[in-house]
């Protein structure tokens, strides 16, 4: 990679291998380099491990960034899985402790890329803040371990996807918590026990986020969907939750599609065994005309298309 450097007028650049398992040994940075114009970063498997992203320090126009390991093939439910290692060679642990910044770690690969902690949780951020980045894609530990507190540095931030799906049985789950979701200069308040009522104000405010992927086992702490889709993005138009073990039912999606105006899909995996949604007020798209579906939501479960009328309260159907 040392021709890198040389490439200053370059504005897309895109890094694949098939490395799927790594080991903390595997990672070395590669040099930092200065791409000016860089506008576009795709990276998956050994790219992202090595390459160094102070070198982004020095790439203001970048507007696309995606990190990945390359997922495990012959997967039979068309969904992506990946082999999900620690970055650091520490293992990820949840935990529902509260707890407060600056849990300092070393040995990222490139020094801008670190550890820090919300309740025990090492998580990833970057100090650089790339104000014009649009679309960002992370998966396995990339999106495991990110810190959500990072994304109030992405005033134009458009698309959000991030994947932590895991062959292993509920192995890779991640919590989300409203603490997640606050400004950092809130952080304080909030340790000191005030209340977490949904207040833009206190909380990241993504106005340009439309788009929002989830995928795997993503687990919500009450009130993080309403402030996630009302206060930290406020004009979502597409959220997408894909997991084998759901931590949203569908009667709790569609209570939360009212609370979105600009909401026009939401797509689910799968949904309890006990939940119907004809019973829930859905009815197939193609029985719906298409201009009640431009004022309605539509709703993609199991690769079947519903439509729910967006502004009226599911109505029980008879028989």
């Amino acid at each position: 990679m040392d021709g890198l450097g040389r490439c200053r007028a370059l504005e897309s650049l895109t890094l694949h291998d098939d490395m799927i398992n790594y080991r903390r040994p595997d990672i070395h940075s590669w040099p930092v380099v200065c791409l000016p114009h860089l506008k576009k970063l795709d990276l998956k498997g050994s790219p992202a491990l090595h390459f160094n992203m102070d070198s982004l320090h020095q790439s203001p126009c970048l507007e696309g960034l995606a990190m990945k390991m390359t997922p495990i093939p012959f997967n039979d439910d068309g969904y992506c899985q990946y082999r999900i290692s620690s970055l650091n060679g520490l293992e990820y642990q949840d935990s529902d402790t509260e707890g407060v910044d600056g849990c300092e770690s070393s040995g990222m690969p490139g020094s801008s890329l670190a550890y820090q902690s919300i309740g025990g949780r090492p998580l990833c951020t970057w100090d650089w803040h790339p104000s014009n980045l649009r679309k960002l894609d992370l998966a396995a530990a990339f999106a495991l371990m990110f810190d959500f507190r990072w994304l109030q540095h992405l005033p134009s931030l458009q698309s959000l996807r991030l994947d932590i799906s895991s062959p292993v049985k509920t192995a890779h789950r991640r919590h989300i918590t409203l603490k997640d979701l606050l400004r950092r200069e809130t952080q304080q308040e909030s340790n000191e026990g005030r209340s977490e009522e949904v207040l833009s104000d206190r909380y990241i405010n993504l106005p340009k986020l439309g788009l929002i992927e989830l995928n795997g086992d993503w687990i919500f702490e009450d009130k993080v969907m309403d402030t996630l889709c009302m206060a930290v993005a406020p004009n979502l138009s597409s959220f997408s939750y894909n997991s084998r073990y759901p931590d949203l039912t569908l009667m709790e999606c569609i209570a939360l599609s009212r609370k979105m105006p600009r909401l026009k899909k939401m797509q689910l995996r799968t949904l309890p065994s006990w939940e119907d949604p004809d019973i829930l007020g859905l009815e197939l798209e193609q029985s719906v005309q298409y201009e009640q579906l431009m004022k309605g939501v539509v709703f993609v479960i199991d690769d079947c298309r519903y439509y729910l009328a967006s502004r009226c309260s599911p109505s029980r159907k008879s028989g």
